[in-house]
């Protein structure tokens, strides 16, 4: 178990503007990232119960293409586990092939997540919803439609930690101040507008380092408060406001027709994969859309949506 210290002033002043792109720094974004993944630690051990089923991270301390060759912060996060992202893989993966896209890596970045963030002046604790989570984004859109889908959201944000914000980018309102038309307005502009959803509060610089290891327990106070939101807004199959469950057993059944099209016999060509451009056997094909193709001597099990009839 990685140890948690209490945070210093040198842990915020790494992540001053004119130390984001520069690798001098690398060192000491190290050491930061060891102790909030501490943190990170002690909360998981902490909120047990709250936590299970999600699974936790920390984003990249260095510059690389994925950042934009700039470390502005460092995160620790919750997010949906394995099993709940491969349900939904075909849905997250449908993003634009510009360059942001094809660097939009980080799960954080495609998931709905709790953050914990450490930056310049402050210790962010909150729900973060990026551009990217087009699932999440898309059913909080849908979901906030509903007047009393929106009045289930206020009664959520009544126990949040005083200071608690919520918003698009930098258009940010108190959660005290927030109305069913404000709501209203945010689920219309999910679709359209490109900054991330964020719902949270921040502990300042000063008041982080005074608190020393008591901010365990702080932090541990507004997750738990956060949480109830988290799962309020986030895709699931019991919470799905845009029949993505729906879309989904339809994708099933046309791979399933897919495979069931083959027949033993059929000379078919692999599209992806190992065996990209091979051309092989048809064997045999199952109910759950997998094909077994004879290539040279070898049997391989390929998805039935990845092969076409050669000629």
């Amino acid at each position: 178990m990685k140890p948690f210290n209490a945070f210093t002033t040198e842990a915020f002043a790494t992540y001053s503007p004119e130390k984001w792109s520069s690798n001098v720094y690398n060192l000491p974004r190290m050491r930061v990232k060891d102790n909030m993944l501490g943190l990170c630690e002690r909360l998981q051990q902490q909120l047990a119960n709250e936590l299970a089923n999600l699974e936790h991270g920390a984003s990249d301390d260095m510059p690389n293409l994925s950042n934009q060759k700039k470390v502005d912060a460092q995160w620790i996060f919750w997010f949906r586990d394995a099993a709940s992202r491969g349900a939904l893989a075909s849905f997250v993966e449908r993003v634009k092939l510009d360059q942001t896209a094809l660097l939009n890596i980080a799960p954080q970045d495609k998931h709905a997540s709790i953050a914990v963030v450490l930056r310049q002046n402050e210790l962010w604790i909150g729900l973060h919803v990026a551009a990217g989570a087009k699932v999440d984004r898309r059913n909080i859109a849908a979901k906030l439609q509903k007047g009393w889908e929106r009045e289930r959201l206020l009664d959520l944000f009544k126990d949040l930690p005083e200071g608690a914000s919520v918003g698009l980018g930098d258009e940010k309102q108190m959660v005290t101040d927030a109305n069913l038309g404000h709501l209203e307005e945010q689920a219309a502009d999910l679709a359209q507008n490109s900054a991330a959803w964020q719902l949270g509060y921040s502990i300042a610089a000063e008041e982080v380092i005074a608190a020393e290891l008591a901010i365990v327990d702080q932090v541990a106070e507004a997750i738990k408060a956060l949480l109830p939101v988290y799962r309020f807004v986030t895709w699931t199959r019991d919470n799905d406001h845009i029949e993505a469950q729906k879309q989904l057993q339809e994708e099933k059944q046309q791979k399933r027709r897919q495979a069931t099209s083959f027949s033993a016999g059929d000379k078919v060509r692999i599209m992806s994969g190992l065996f990209t451009g091979k051309i092989g056997i048809v064997q045999d094909a199952d109910t759950k859309a997998q094909v077994k193709v004879r290539v040279g001597k070898m049997s391989v099990v390929v998805a039935g949506s990845e092969l076409t009839l050669a000629r």
